[in-house]
């Protein structure tokens, strides 16, 4: 549709695309070369943000889970290192003090239960680790 020099040329790309522009709500009779630019709009914003809603909802409340939606909204220049491509390897350690455990008080069953979890967290951030090492 971008490419389309001439009327008749965008006439005959959006009637060839017709199926897919009309699901995306954008298919219409066009009688100027210069609404390629609002259709391409619209296809766009629903080729990335409506088709996508439901995905892009689903993963904003999987990270609202244990508030690390929240705390990536509040402190984005903490989190952002982890969250965004660097040359520097993330270790095991990085992840683990991304984050502070708050436990039950000590002497407690609900203790000794978060402390194993920690335990085998760590266990497996280690393993995850040494992993990485032997495939590459």
């Amino acid at each position: 549709i971008q490419n389309a020099a001439t009327l008749e040329s965008l006439q005959d790309i959006i009637f060839k695309n017709s199926t897919l522009l009309q699901t995306a709500g954008c298919f219409r009779h066009v009688s100027n070369i210069k609404e390629k630019h609002t259709i391409l709009e619209e296809y766009v914003r629903w080729y990335v943000i409506d088709r996508n809603h439901t995905v892009i909802k689903r993963f904003k409340d999987g990270l609202a889970t244990l508030n690390f939606l929240t705390a990536l909204q509040n402190h984005q220049s903490v989190l952002a290192p982890f969250l965004s491509h660097t040359k520097k390897k993330l270790t095991a350690t990085d992840l683990e003090n991304l984050f502070k455990a708050e436990l039950s008080p000590e002497g407690s069953n609900q203790r000794q239960k978060e402390s194993k979890t920690l335990c085998f967290w760590s266990d497996y951030l280690l393993d995850c680790e040494g992993l990485l090492f032997v495939f590459m």
